[in-house]
């Protein structure tokens, strides 16, 4: 259980503000970090996709991240993955208190924005979909009918941003009746948005690039010619980046071009990742759904981690974090 509390509250005190220069404690990640006891929920498929909504579906302007009930809703995916790395899908589905129900056949992927609204948009083979978490309902949105692999929600606007399954990203516009193929963007096999709605993708090579307003600009100072990635979206705390993994190394990579090594080592490697939240974190391992709370687990790890080197990370970030935990969740949001 030691090895899972680092896990969870390492990721954050990284992320919380830039690594700490003269420290390197690299961690290893390891099976010992994906305990039965944090599991919430056990599949027959792989989960390949994670998501948690930080709008009011979640986060209430007047609710303290104090509370005992910090999620609500999660949303993930499942699928058989063969081989060659490729998805056989399974189903959407909501994670509500630990009861799992399947929402969408065809789904593939979701996103939300950070806004008042409680909608969460959903990907699918057969088009775009909104589920309405009021009254728990799947309904097609706009006129989009394409077979789609990646969703991301901008949060400055209404507009939305799919993959589709030969590799062209769209922006979706005026409720889901406008589609424009986004020029600038080619062979894009993965998508995420940072909390500033720049753009991430890799492309067939495996190479990293982000479109902002300054246009397309490949990442720097990633390996060269990686054969495992994935893309992480980011904790709330991080505007202008997201986390990539690059054969089995985390790094942030940001709008600017640039990237940085996160100190983390995934010997073992979650199919999933809802960093999201930032304080309540979600990971898919060996198809079990793992929750992490990091204002449960922080002390724990301050009085029982016996690393000099980490606990200075740690003790560096004391005030980010502590930022963190006492703003309401609406300021999440903000």
């Amino acid at each position: 259980m030691k090895l899972a509390i680092l896990f969870s509250v390492a990721l954050l005190a990284l992320a919380a503000a830039a690594p700490t220069k003269d420290v390197d404690d690299t961690i290893v990640v390891t099976s010992e970090f994906f305990p039965d006891a944090l599991a919430v929920y056990t599949s027959q498929h792989d989960i390949v996709s994670l998501t948690v909504p930080l709008n009011k579906a979640n986060f209430e302007d007047d609710e303290s991240l104090n509370g005992d009930k910090l999620v609500l809703l999660a949303i993930f995916v499942e699928a058989d993955i063969n081989d060659k790395g490729e998805y056989d899908y399974k189903g959407l589905y909501t994670l509500k208190g630990g009861n799992a129900t399947k929402i969408l056949e065809t789904g593939t992927d979701s996103a939300s924005d950070k806004s008042n609204s409680r909608d969460v948009f959903l990907s699918a083979t057969d088009g775009l979909y909104v589920y309405k978490y009021d009254v728990h309902k799947v309904e097609k949105y706009g006129s989009v009918n394409d077979n789609l692999v990646g969703i991301a929600k901008v949060n400055s606007s209404e507009d939305i941003f799919v993959l589709s399954a030969d590799h062209v990203l769209y922006k979706v516009s005026e409720n889901g009746k406008k589609k424009e193929v986004v020029k600038q963007v080619k062979d894009a096999r993965k998508i995420v948005l940072d909390f500033s709605d720049n753009l991430y993708y890799y492309d067939g090579d495996k190479q990293v690039y982000v479109l902002s307003d300054d246009g397309v600009k490949k990442i720097e100072g990633l390996p060269a010619n990686p054969s495992n990635v994935a893309f992480v979206k980011p904790p709330s705390i991080i505007k202008n980046g997201v986390i990539f993994i690059s054969d089995r190394k985390s790094y942030t990579v940001y709008v600017n071009g640039t990237s940085e090594f996160n100190h983390f080592v995934l010997e073992v490697q979650p199919t999933a990742f809802a960093m999201e939240g930032t304080i309540m974190q979600y990971f898919a391992y060996q198809k079990k759904i793992y929750e992490y709370t990091i204002l449960v687990l922080i002390n724990s790890v301050l009085h029982a981690q016996k690393s000099d080197a980490f606990k200075k990370i740690l003790e560096n970030k004391s005030s980010e974090i502590e930022s963190i935990a006492t703003r309401s969740r609406g300021s999440l949001r903000a």
